[in-house]
């Protein structure tokens, strides 16, 4: 696991040898971009070239491995031949970068095999929408041309364009490769200091507020006389409610100059006298004044939602409302629990309970296990550790007090779905006391969700708070993988006004398959009847029919419903109702 990232200085010092390192299209135009990607290197074991030198990159036209291999791959579909996992023929790929699926053998099997028959790099597609770490396995330290890894819908969309025509990819290192080119990165970067933000807790610019900065770099061969950054956010309109010029004026080939609170350029502080519900979109933009040779880098965007019903440091789902994750994580060396936590604090939290927590699991292909069965226990901790921030030499994590705890069970094998664990009793948080919300599991085979998408590296450095720690065999870490891969998990919440003294209007409920198609089953701890109402995210009600539950379960049938999210609204008869998304395909 990643260790605490403290200082903000050495995170700067650590970030600037990495910022530069890309995997871009360069054409054509319409896929042309900067693409997620892990890399091979050598100090994991690889011969491939080190990205973190300055000008090792390589750029050249893709081509799709085909070692002959016959068959199909039964299980993803694909052609065995595009696994590369077999010799090709002399200079097969000679001068081009090969593109090859993951599937069947090593790692670096694949890339030996596409070296020895002339490829200058290779870039392997995974068989998931996320991108993983490569082990070298028996030939990656034979290999000494770069490897790459893209998602599954980067690398297809790709293989798509190659069918159309040459496509030509920048790998590596661009510092100095462009007379004029500066950038800015998510490491390097203030974002809202989270994703779901409750609307109970922000009523006012004095309780709901954050810091803004970015640090520029300047990756090209010249000076730069005229750079300007611009932020901005737009609201749930919109249209800006927040825009902010700075102008740093000369920066050197090579050099980076930092806009952060308190130093020589900085941003005035986000707030705002009230917040209107929704997705606001904070954007940070450099211009040099003249035209960026590489402007893939000039733009940032991060996106925050204030609502009533969720707190979360992921990504909040544009379609769902939910958090999500891109990636499931589990440490390398675990051998019974492992969890994935979020922390509340807020000296306003006694306006808001807590019903349950947001997570997502998921299971590797080799290991061939469903979720099906599978148990995942929630927990809402009082964090009574006295501690002030992530410096100080009292942070610990040994009182933790269990105030609502809970399980979920899977009935069905939800792959990387967010679902809700409902605590088995709701409770009111209480002001300025920090908590700890966590999803756990007792199985090494299941991944829990993470969010490469979320970097709250300069958050944490400025903040110095514990934003999303994890456990592994009783061990916490308080920044968790990293802040740069913040857990997926969310917690659901509610008004503490709607609480009554011992009894709760929330049940436990959920729905399945979702997304679907047709038929929804939806799944309560109740008996016999109750009223649905289901509604689009305008509002409309869409259905509102009297429904049964026997053994717990009651079907519906959404065959006649447009493709998008639903609200379901369960009302049971003795008042108590359940409330979720379903996605109609």
């Amino acid at each position: 696991m990643k260790k605490i990232l403290l200082a903000f200085t050495f995170i700067g010092s650590a970030l600037m040898t990495q910022a530069q390192v890309i995997c871009a299209v360069q054409s054509p135009a319409n896929i042309a971009g900067n693409y997620d990607f892990t890399w091979a290197d050598p100090p994991g074991g690889w011969g491939t070239p080190d990205f973190l030198i300055p000008g090792t990159f390589v750029e050249d036209t893709l081509i799709m491995v085909n070692d002959g291999t016959p068959g199909t791959n039964a299980t993803y579909g694909n052609l065995l031949a595009e696994e590369g996992c077999n010799p090709s023929p002399a200079n097969a790929y000679a001068g081009k970068i090969c593109v090859i699926r993951r599937n069947t053998c090593e790692f670096g099997t694949k890339a030996f095999e596409a070296q020895a028959a002339g490829a200058v790099a290779v870039i392997i597609v995974n068989r998931d929408p996320d991108v993983i770490g490569m082990g070298p396995g028996a030939q990656g330290a034979n290999v000494t041309i770069p490897v790459v890894m893209l998602s599954s819908t980067d690398g297809q969309t790709l293989i798509d364009e190659m069918a159309n025509g040459p496509v030509v990819c920048l790998i590596g290192n661009k510092t100095g490769l462009f007379a004029n080119d500066a950038g800015i990165t998510d490491d390097a970067t203030l974002i809202s200091k989270s994703s779901g933000v409750a609307s109970q807790l922000s009523q006012s610019g004095t309780e709901f507020n954050f810091e803004l900065g970015t640090r520029v770099y300047n990756y090209g061969q010249l000076p730069q006389t005229n750079v300007t950054v611009v932020a901005n956010i737009d609201g749930p309109s919109g249209t800006s409610v927040y825009s902010q010029s700075i102008s740093v004026g000369a920066l050197a080939s090579g050099d980076s100059i930092d806009i952060f609170p308190g130093g020589a350029f900085s941003f005035p502080q986000f707030s705002l006298p009230t917040y209107t519900a929704g997705k606001y979109t904070l954007t940070y933009t450099v211009d040099l004044g003249i035209v960026d040779e590489y402007a893939a880098d000039n733009t940032i965007s991060s996106d925050f939602v204030i609502n009533d019903s969720i707190l979360t440091y992921a990504t909040i789902d544009a379609v769902t409302g939910l958090p999500t994750s891109n990636n499931g994580f589990r440490p390398s060396t675990n051998n019974s629990t492992f969890s994935t936590c979020m922390v509340i604090s807020d000296p306003n939290a006694s306006r808001i309970g807590a019903a349950g927590v947001y997570f997502q699991a998921s299971t590797s292909s080799a290991s061939g296990l469903e979720l099906t069965g599978e148990e995942i226990a929630i927990n809402l901790y009082r964090w009574e550790d006295v501690f002030t921030d992530l410096n100080d030499a009292n942070l610990g994590f040994t009182a933790l007090n269990s105030v609502a705890f809970g399980f979920y069970n899977y009935t069905a094998d939800l792959q990387g779905e967010t679902v809700l664990g409902m605590f088995d009793t709701p409770v009111v948080l209480e002001d300025n006391q920090r908590y700890l919300a966590c999803a756990q599991t007792v199985n090494v085979e299941v991944y829990l969700g993470h969010d490469t998408k979320k970097n709250y590296l300069w958050n944490e450095a400025l903040y110095l708070q514990p934003l999303t720690p994890n456990e592994s065999d009783g061990t916490y870490f308080a920044s968790g993988f990293g802040m740069d891969t913040p857990s997926a998990v969310g917690v659901a919440i509610f008004n503490a006004a709607e609480l009554n003294v011992g009894e709760t209007s929330f049940i436990d409920g959920k729905a399945y398959p979702n997304p679907a198609n047709d038929n929804v089953t939806i799944e309560l701890a109740s008996e016999g009847a109750a009223n649905l109402v289901i509604t689009d995210l305008s509002g409309k009600v869409v259905m509102n029919n009297a429904v049964n539950f026997l053994n717990g379960t009651t079907k519906v049938n959404i065959d006649g419903l447009d493709s998008g999210v639903y609200v379901f609204n369960v009302t049971l008869e003795n008042g108590k109702t359940s409330q979720f998304n379903v996605v109609k395909r």
